[in-house]
């Protein structure tokens, strides 16, 4: 299981909200709870962009935080080709992150830009159905020219497993475990992250040992549906 960090200080929980800037210091926290339980990160920066500058300063906080050994992935769901260069020396270099995710109609040939960067990968998102084909495509093409690639779902239904043709896939933005049914037949997945149901398992005062409650929940519910052989 992979946590995604989606923090919007409109779902904060009541006790961060008395804390000074309390973006960075609740991302902390549930680091600090559940990370001995996760594989990977998503740091989706709409997140923080929503938060204005201080919403920044604490994603570079908060990236320079997460542990090292860990891969990250900077869920920006990128779609300008032309600024392919600047989006890969801001995700790889300046913020650190393993892997990105860029919008389906991300044309294969501008993610040669993300490979020039510490062999960066990138998976094209799909938020529909009808995104498939031309995501697929894309991460094709870019795995025949050594590109690291793949596919990122944060829908799953109209697919069928051989459609995925060896290409490996991550789950985003799954927020009941009812999702993954869909995509039980499928190989299995890298990495399933899941976000808002464990960081804000509860608004009160014992949001982490409810986020700590929900990650092991979750475990069972991917490994449910994903056994580990």
């Amino acid at each position: 299981m992979g946590l995604a960090l989606p923090i919007r200080m409109d779902h904060m929980p009541a006790p961060m909200l008395r804390v000074d800037d309390p973006v960075f210091p609740f991302g902390r926290t549930i680091v600090d709870v559940v990370g001995h339980r996760v594989c990977a990160y998503a740091v989706p920066a709409i997140s923080f962009l929503a938060e204005g500058a201080a919403g920044m300063v604490a994603m570079e906080r908060l990236m320079r935080y997460l542990p090292n050994e860990l891969p990250i992935l900077l869920d920006l769901r990128w779609r300008d080709p032309g600024s392919a260069e600047r989006c890969a020396r801001a995700a790889f270099d300046a913020w650190g992150a393993d892997a990105v995710t860029v919008a389906p109609e991300f044309p294969a040939e501008a993610a040669r830009a993300f490979a020039a960067y510490r062999g960066g990968a990138v998976f094209w998102w799909i938020r529909e159905a009808g995104d498939f084909q031309q995501a697929r495509r894309h991460a094709q093409d870019a795995r025949r020219w050594g590109i690291p690639a793949g596919l990122a779902f944060s829908a799953f239904e109209g697919i069928s497993a051989w459609e995925l043709e060896d290409l490996p896939w991550i789950a985003l933005d799954v927020t009941h475990p009812s999702t993954l049914s869909m995509a039980a037949s499928w190989p299995p997945p890298a990495v399933v992250f899941i976000g808002e149901p464990i960081l804000y398992a509860s608004p009160r005062m014992d949001f982490q040992e409810a986020a700590r409650e929900a990650a092991e929940r979750w475990l069972q519910e991917i490994a449910a549906y994903f056994p580990i052989a």
